[in-house]
């Protein structure tokens, strides 16, 4: 048998798949990791234990890779010299950096997001066999993507991948002027739109009933808002108008956060019981956000918050985004006007808007009694076995 050729650490997904680690990726608790051997032109899996934290399942990853292949090469620590520049060609790495350097500059994502898109560009870069722009064909870019699709990337990541390269080609300062599109439409791959799937009453209430009060409140906010996880993790205190009875959602510089978009900043109405809970919340609270971490600070972990209430309460499929899911289906069941619930969702087109309002039509009474006269058709009625 051939040697063993690379370890690589994965992470198990709920649906069973396998999910590649990265240092600046989130692993909540009860994470199961996994070392990816490669050999013989075959994949294999080997769980670590159970419980363990992304940095010990990467030391563990490291002993692995020791134990098979040695220590590393010792590096000189000299200084890195770059090549002689060549007359008339831009290296991909100078066209990387230009752009990562200037969304630092415009300021206008979160230091997070750039560090995820310099992520993927690096590792594009490492596995391109061109050096410069001018060299760089769609054959290239398409064979990146099959390299994405062998390793079994989902495919939205495999095309969130690809827009980061395209994006940096187009916006990148140095290649700017002389960019040309690459990729033809039938190259990206192809996602089906997906049904909402929003929770059900019975579900609401279910994992309200294993929460705690505060918890509970919190899970009231994101059905009765629509908001995103990072939404509610920085509205604060500030952004309710207690008299008009809405909450603002707006950037917060001092948290060095802000909207996706701009169609994100917005103001959403606030049910006058949620309300009349919060302020209730409000007289207890000493921290500026309404929802903060334990330790008082910013709180990322809302979706393992939910996922191990819905675990204790029966729930399957437990993801944060079914919350807007239901707080959007509730609006459009009401009647509120499609361009309403736009905004409030923070959406810039209707697109979105269409899929849950052909769902709820497929779902609709009125359809389920025009499916049923079909039945007429019938001569007779099939007897029972």
């Amino acid at each position: 048998m051939e040697p063993v050729k690379s370890v690589s650490l994965y992470h198990r997904l709920p649906n069973g798949r396998y999910e590649y680690c990265v240092p600046q990726g989130i692993y909540i608790k009860g994470t199961k990791f996994v070392l990816r051997l490669y050999e013989a032109g075959h994949r294999s899996w080997h769980p670590l234990p159970e419980g363990i934290s992304y940095a010990e399942a990467d030391r563990m990853a490291s002993e692995k890779k020791l134990s098979l292949f040695g220590p590393p090469i010792a590096e000189n620590h000299q200084p890195t010299v770059k090549a002689a520049p060549v007359p008339g060609k831009t290296r991909l790495r100078d066209v990387v950096d230009a752009y990562i350097d200037k969304l630092f500059a415009d300021e206008n994502l979160v230091r997070k997001t750039i560090m995820g898109k310099q992520f993927e560009l690096k590792r594009w870069l490492s596995l391109c066999p061109k050096t410069h722009f001018e060299e760089l064909t769609r054959e290239d870019l398409i064979a990146f993507r099959n390299y994405l699709k062998a390793e079994d990337y989902e495919k939205w990541t495999i095309n969130s991948n690809l827009m980061s390269i395209v994006t940096c080609l187009k916006q990148s300062p140095l290649t700017k002027a002389a960019y040309k599109p690459l990729l033809e439409t039938k190259d990206w791959m192809e996602i089906p739109d997906s049904e909402p799937d929003p929770y059900s009453l019975e579900e609401v209430l279910a994992l309200q009933a294993m929460a705690t009060a505060f918890v509970r409140l919190l899970i009231r906010f994101f059905v009765s808002t629509g908001c995103r996880d990072m939404e509610v993790a920085h509205v604060e205190w500030s952004d309710i108008n207690w008299i008009q009875k809405t909450v603002r959602i707006q950037a917060k510089p001092k948290w060095n956060w802000k909207p996706k978009t701009k169609a994100g900043t917005r103001t959403i109405p606030v049910p006058d019981g949620l309300l009349a809970d919060l302020k209730i919340l409000k007289a207890t609270s000493t921290n500026s956000l309404i929802f903060p971490a334990a330790r008082g600070g910013v709180e990322y972990h809302f979706l393992r918050i939910i996922q191990e209430l819905a675990e204790k309460a029966g729930v399957t499929g437990a993801k944060l985004h079914r919350f807007r899911d239901t707080f959007i289906t509730d609006k459009i069941q009401d009647g509120v006007d499609l361009n309403t619930v736009r905004v409030w969702i923070g959406h810039k087109n209707f697109d979105t808007l269409k899929l849950y309002a052909q769902a709820l039509r497929n779902k609709d009474q009125r359809a389920r009694e025009a499916a049923n006269r079909q039945d007429r058709y019938t001569l007779t009625a099939v007897a029972a076995d």
